[in-house]
């Protein structure tokens, strides 16, 4: 396997399991709005925006979405974001990769200015290099590859800017991995001309790794970092 150099984690469902938290701001949502989906619903919203979460899986007006998302973040900002567990093994898993020499980013579609005090709260600002996320108003960082490439230019690690236009040389694409749980962050990385690796302790399943192409899928976080060390 090829040496990646830099690797990117998404965040919910990768490094932390935050469905606690996303789970009980998603009920505030069904709360306001007589909504009666259950965790089952709530599990399919990890991972994209929640301005897509909220218009294709709950279906609300787009005139309504504003005031979702408000009514979400209003309760993930006091208590939610706090509700969440690192995985077994992923801590050990980035302290590996660090001491052989790569470096780490965190590339989410959760708010930055979340993630980052998650992060601290956790004590696991050290494990990373840089961590990149949506902005909050979720306008210029909404998808994946936004993301990605946001993380890839604030690190000078190509010549990337925010609006997905690339100039990305093949040695440079062959250096950068993105290790998530979603289709969402193999399609956003993909399309960024980088390869991904799927993971199947988070939110996704083999099925959904598979159908959008994965390049690589691990099990465990001990399997990745034999996959990776070698």
């Amino acid at each position: 396997m090829k040496k990646y150099t830099n690797i990117l984690f998404d965040f919910d469902g990768t490094i932390c399991d935050t469905s606690p938290g996303i789970f009980a701001s998603m009920q505030k949502v069904c709360d306001w709005y007589g909504l009666s989906y259950g965790t089952e619903t709530f599990a399919k919203m990890i991972g994209p925006s929640l301005q897509e979460s909220f218009t294709k899986i709950f279906h609300l007006p787009e005139s309504e979405v504003r005031n979702a998302i408000k009514v979400y973040r209003d309760f993930y900002a006091a208590e939610g974001m706090y509700l969440c567990t690192p995985y077994d093994g992923i801590k050990e898993l980035i302290l590996a990769l660090r001491q052989s020499g790569r470096k780490i980013f965190v590339a989410t579609s959760k708010p930055e200015e979340y993630t980052r005090k998650i992060i601290a709260r956790k004590g696991l600002s050290k494990l990373f290099d840089f961590v990149g996320g949506a902005d909050m108003e979720e306008k210029n960082r909404i998808n994946k590859v936004d993301v990605i490439n946001y993380v890839l230019a604030e690190n000078g690690i190509s010549d990337v800017r925010d609006s997905g236009h690339t100039q990305q040389s093949e040695d440079f694409r062959d250096s950068v991995l993105m290790i998530g749980d979603r289709s969402y962050d193999i399609i956003g990385a993909h399309k960024a001309g980088l390869k991904a690796m799927g993971i199947l302790w988070g939110f996704g399943d083999r099925t959904e790794l598979e159908q959008c192409d994965a390049d690589y899928i691990c099990s465990t976080p001990d399997e990745v970092q034999k996959l990776l060390i070698n």
